[in-house]
């Protein structure tokens, strides 16, 4: 029976840890691995459980903080920094009047409508040329032509 029990355990945890993906269920499924071996050797289930908690929290203290470091917080891409994009040195149009960061309006380049603010300041009128200085998350710098 206590076989049943943790290869249920160990089902759940998969399931649960495809769809969340939050890196916990696995380490909690690894525990339930090493109690089923336990299980299978005919040990107390008592002692099974015991088992179960301390690995899991073991490995759920010490190796998921290293995957959720190398996994999770490498692929965050920073939008709020300066960055040299691939739209940086391109002209387009202002679709409605760029004006400073309290007043950004929209530009077109290569078809597609930006949020746009103007690098002096001043405000560009609608239909006017503007070259891409800069950008800023998904915020386009531009400068009358």
């Amino acid at each position: 029976m206590a076989i049943l029990f943790w290869i249920v355990i160990l089902l759940v945890c998969i399931f649960a840890e495809i769809h969340t993906q939050a890196f916990v269920a696995l380490f909690i499924a690894v525990g339930s691995i090493i109690a089923f071996f336990l299980a299978l050797a005919s040990v107390p289930f008592a002692v099974q459980a015991v088992v179960f908690v301390v690995v899991s929290a073991i490995t759920l203290a010490s190796v998921r903080p290293a995957i959720v470091h190398r996994y999770v917080h490498s692929t965050v891409v920073d939008l709020s920094i300066p960055a040299n994009s691939s739209l940086t040195n391109l002209t387009g149009f202002v679709e409605d009047a760029v004006g400073d960061e309290g007043h950004p309006g929209r530009v077109k380049i290569k078809g597609e409508s930006w949020k746009a603010v103007s690098e002096a300041g001043a405000t560009i009128p609608s239909g006017t040329r503007v070259v891409v200085k800069k950008t800023f998350g998904t915020t386009l710098w531009v400068e009358q032509v």
